[in-house]
């Protein structure tokens, strides 16, 4: 593989290990996305706090975290689970200069 996607690969498992160590709480610590935020995510260096922030939905609740790399976490209500999101572009033109 080269380095650019050696790079996504590597910020997709910083962004999925960010997201089960909430996931690996009991439900009802991590059923909660704003206590989530607050606990957990917020203070975590690789997340977009700002961005974040101004993403809430219409309830003024974190669904969506996103990270400073390409991808995020994402709140499914249904599961109470945060899964990884890509919020960013892929340029496929780096696949071919490594």
């Amino acid at each position: 593989m080269g380095q650019y996607l050696d790079d996504l690969w590597s910020d997709l498992e910083q962004t999925w290990d960010l997201a089960m160590k909430v996931n690996d709480l009991p439900e009802t610590e991590r059923g909660d996305p704003n206590q989530s935020w607050s606990d957990h995510f917020k203070s975590n260096e690789l997340v977009d706090v700002d961005r974040t922030e101004a993403e809430k939905n219409a309830g003024n609740t974190v669904t969506k975290v996103f990270c400073k790399n390409i991808y995020g976490i994402q709140y499914n209500n249904e599961t109470k689970y945060w899964v990884p999101f890509r919020h960013g572009e892929v340029d496929v033109v780096k696949f071919s200069e490594d």
